[in-house]
């Protein structure tokens, strides 16, 4: 007849197997989260930064991409030799017609004396009507670096008259100051009125 086991001994394993069952219970939650902090964790990963810039960062990248040389010549579509004619509309031709080495003299504010080169320009209408020219301007600049020129307006110069009729010719004086040394020269023609700008480049007989 087998013996009967002391109630205190059950009471004992009864309370081991219950510790056992609470720690598979804590392993089991560990590995496998559940629940609104798992849910949280979730939307994080999926909310993750793309590469789109900042308005910032488009600005920065913007204006490092642009010229920042003021006072310089824009960029040009049609660039020729000194000696060369330029179309700038159809029907519409410019040369330079004369290059005189001068000594100006300044007689107003911002005017700087000494040698200076006269420009002579020559723009020839053959568009069927008459051209406007009220709106040409003539710019120069000089050196590797295209220092702006000043302009000796009260020496000399002699602007486009306000139009030119079809089949005619018109001329404009335009005085710069200039160094002797200064190599190579560039002068800009814009007659305005969506014509192109046209460029006259090249090294001057002094």
């Amino acid at each position: 007849m087998l013996s009967q086991v002391p109630r205190s001994r059950m009471y004992v394993a009864a309370a081991v197997a219950a510790v056992v069952l609470v720690s598979v219970a804590v392993v089991l939650i560990v590995r496998n989260p559940s629940g609104p902090a798992n849910a949280g964790s979730d939307s994080t990963v999926a909310a993750a930064p793309t590469s789109t810039a900042t308005p910032s960062e488009k600005e920065s990248e913007s204006s490092d991409s642009e010229e920042s040389e003021p006072g310089k010549p824009s960029g040009d579509n049609r660039t020729v030799g000194l000696q060369a004619e330029a179309t700038s509309a159809p029907g519409v031709t410019a040369r330079l017609a004369r290059i005189d080495s001068v000594e100006a003299t300044a007689s107003l504010p911002g005017e700087i004396g000494g040698p200076a080169l006269a420009i002579t320009v020559k723009v020839k209408n053959q568009t069927g009507k008459k051209l406007d020219l009220a709106l040409g301007v003539v710019n120069a600049y000089y050196g590797s670096e295209r220092t702006p020129a000043v302009s000796v307006a009260s020496d000399g110069e002699v602007p486009f008259p306000a139009s030119v009729a079809d089949g005619e010719s018109a001329k404009g004086v335009y005085v710069f100051q200039i160094p002797e040394e200064a190599r190579p020269v560039r002068v800009e023609l814009d007659l305005g009125n969506g014509a192109d700008v046209v460029v006259f480049k090249g090294r001057p007989q002094r």
